[in-house]
């Protein structure tokens, strides 16, 4: 049988694919198919075919799964931000595993018949960050998220992940935006003042950051007084970004008005400061969960010295701090760094060392000074991983341990075929801070061989 887009069938999902969609097959086909479950029986409708690979989409489940539930949110299914909400949780957590599983595999050619997952205590109000694209017309903005794989916004007046206070936000910039007839930023044209809403919400301290497409000479004042009535401590801020493509911010922000930083206790009594570019996790509660872990695979087996890579503004290093051994954090971005070292003082820790520059140059000269040290690496890299240059350096110079903390296990797959032949791996472990995403956070320990 040949399919072709537009031919509507009926398949049985009995897999999922790197994306938590559905697998089924079809003759010879693979087939495709967002929002379904293993184990159901679909109908769909074929969107695209190229030689044996199909996608389709889902058009009548006909025999549902057991986990199977109604979605919460009213824009699941429009809206690109969750993809798993039609699946109970603990089947969230079972497809994420099976990725992990399977990149390990594909990618390392690692054979792991099991992995334990740590799961979100909240599934719903736990972000607490919201990057919002700005579209529609000069005094009837639109502002959501963008549809799966594209760039249309869907319109959300909030998000059930977030929480009450970006439905509050929203309605306030909306207000804003209209009244001013603020023209909205086109992603087709490059034209348009404001480009997206950028906000971090942590103990009642609120961070708001407009992302213009270029300089302004708004007044913002009508804005702080709608800022006063719905928060009780906020900051203000505007982002100057006016690059032609999908990078959400620039590199030059304003203070307008209000606090200039969100200033907290975290769990582990690390008193942290946030700035609006500031790296911090956005699932508070499993956030102290992996870093509680983390904190022990460093500390065990006589730990003499820890350095901590791309350690942005410091959070992570100062939680991993200890008395017993020094620190040595290595951050490249000269406004992080500086910004860690601010840490460091309103932590007093007398241990710990912030060093700015690129880590091929300075993790050298770092395992120079602790030669003859039991020494532990501990990396937090972006999303791309670490790569091949890096993955070189931390070879060429061998510390006795590796823990590293990914939200990209394929990157991170790819990372080990460079490691494996040094390290072995003793620990591995998912910590879900992305419910109903298809996201999750990996923390591996590896040892020298």
């Amino acid at each position: 049988m040949l399919l072709k887009q537009g031919d509507l069938i009926e398949v049985t999902i009995n897999s999922y694919g790197s994306n938590g969609e559905g697998v089924a097959l079809k003759d010879e086909y693979i087939v495709f198919v967002p929002l379904t479950i293993a184990g159901e029986t679909v109908s769909v409708r074929v969107t695209y075919v190229k030689k044996n690979i199909c996608y389709a989409q889902l058009v009548k489940v006909i025999e549902p799964s057991q986990h199977r539930v109604v979605p919460k949110c009213r824009y699941f299914g429009k809206c690109g931000g969750c993809l798993l909400q039609h699946m109970d949780y603990q089947e969230q957590l079972q497809v994420k595993k099976g990725i992990v599983i399977s990149n390990m595999k594909k990618i390392a050619g690692l054979e792991l018949s099991d992995i334990n997952v740590v799961g979100s205590p909240l599934q719903y109000g736990y972000r607490n960050k919201i990057s919002l694209p700005v579209g529609g017309r000069r005094g009837n903005v639109v502002i959501g998220m963008y549809r799966s794989d594209s760039h249309d916004i869907v319109p959300c007046d909030g998000c059930d992940i977030t929480g009450s206070w970006a439905t509050e936000l929203v309605a306030l910039m909306k207000k804003f935006l209209d009244s001013n007839f603020i023209q909205p930023y086109n992603q087709r044209t490059f034209k348009g003042e404001i480009r997206h809403i950028v906000a971090r919400y942590i103990d009642n301290q609120l961070l708001l950051t407009l992302v213009f497409n270029g300089e302004t000479k708004r007044d913002f004042s009508k804005l702080c007084r709608l800022l006063d009535e719905k928060f009780s401590k906020w900051g203000l801020f505007v982002n100057i970004n006016t690059l032609k493509n999908n990078v959400i911010m620039g590199k030059t922000t304003y203070h307008i008005d209000g606090i200039d930083s969100i200033v907290s206790t975290d769990v582990n009594g690390v008193v942290f400061r946030l700035q609006p570019d500031s790296f911090f996790q956005v699932n508070d509660k499993v956030k102290d969960l992996l870093y509680s872990k983390a904190r022990q695979l460093i500390a065990s087996q006589g730990t003499e010295a820890l350095v901590d890579c791309f350690s942005g503004v410091g959070l992570l290093t100062c939680a991993m701090c200890s008395p017993s051994y020094h620190t040595y954090a290595i951050e490249i971005v000269k406004e992080a760094s500086e910004d860690a070292e601010v840490m460091r003082k309103l932590n007093n820790i007398d241990t710990l060392t912030n060093i700015c520059g690129d880590v091929t140059q300075e993790l050298p000269k770092v395992m120079e000074q602790c030669k003859g040290k039991k020494t532990v690496l501990l990396v937090d890299p972006p999303r791309k991983g670490l790569g091949e240059k890096i993955c070189k350096t931390i070879t060429d110079n061998m510390p006795d341990k590796v823990v590293y903390i990914s939200c990209d296990n394929a990157t991170l797959a790819r990372d080990l075929t460079y490691l494996l032949p040094y390290y072995e791996l003793k620990y591995i472990e998912l910590y879900d801070l992305f419910p109903h995403t298809r996201h999750i956070e990996t923390l591996v320990q590896l040892v020298k061989r």
